[in-house]
């Protein structure tokens, strides 16, 4: 990726995340707080992968990522009015489940120890 890609995207994640907080502000009132945790940019800047998390939402991730698809155009048009480009770039948004299976990760690993911890103890006592 080039220097001018990686800062296109930067700003595209940016101005989208704004606006989803403000300009559409309705939409999170419905699906919870949505965060944009990164963005991939084709290098014709033509088309742009928006992967998005959610955060107390009020439903599954699955129908929080149909309803933000739904104001694809919408939020593309925002956007256009934000940035500077020659061409807005497509939208495309993805649920990004790392936060989730990082989290799950770390549970199993308390999990682990938690074993661990129980074995040396009843070895301790012998």
């Amino acid at each position: 990726m080039s220097i001018r890609t990686e800062k296109v995207a930067e700003e595209i994640k940016h101005q989208i995340s704004a606006v989803l907080s403000k300009d559409l502000s309705e939409l999170s009132s419905v699906i919870g707080l949505v965060t944009v945790t990164r963005v991939k940019i084709s290098k014709d800047l033509k088309n742009a992968r928006i992967y998005v998390s959610f955060l107390a939402n009020k439903e599954p991730a699955d129908v929080c990522l149909e309803k933000i698809k739904g104001r694809a155009k919408q939020i593309r048009m925002h956007l256009g009015s934000k940035i500077h480009l020659r061409v807005v770039p497509e939208l495309d948004f993805y649920f990004d489940d790392t936060i989730e299976y990082a989290s799950r990760i770390d549970e199993l690993i308390k999990e682990i120890h938690k074993d661990d911890n129980k074995s040396s103890d009843s070895t301790s006592d012998q």
